[in-house]
């Protein structure tokens, strides 16, 4: 067993992903009425990935829908952008989960990269 532990260390592979936050977000009144919103902040830490694709979810997985500046977004290595998403009053008590997915160009005939899904609970 120790042997298996010392394997896994020494050959394991470098896991990274990108941070979405705040991790609890809260839906507050916008400038529409009728619309929530609420601000997500998303930093890229991978060098391998450029785009990232937002989404809202319910409890079990399936869309909600929502509208933000662009549902893909470019965001370059080590940088960081705010991301407003509204959400209808309507739609409020569905929404459970908002999203972000790294989205990976396809170079050749092996991707060798992993996609990661990063996602907020929702007060």
């Amino acid at each position: 067993m120790p042997y298996i532990m010392l394997l896994m260390v020494l050959f394991g592979g470098h896991a990274s992903a990108h941070q979405f936050t705040p991790t609890y977000p809260e839906l507050e009144s916008s400038y529409v009425s009728g619309v929530l919103k609420t601000t997500m902040d998303l930093f890229n830490s991978r060098k391998d990935v450029s785009y990232y694709e937002i989404g809202v979810f319910d409890g079990e997985w399936n869309g909600v829908p929502f509208a933000t500046e662009s549902r893909i977004v470019k965001i370059d290595y080590l940088r960081r952008k705010k991301i407003d998403i509204f959400i209808r009053e309507s739609d409020r008590a569905k929404a459970v989960y908002i999203c972000s997915k790294s989205k990976l160009l396809a170079r050749g005939s092996a991707v060798t990269s992993i996609s990661s899904r990063i996602c907020s609970k929702i007060k």
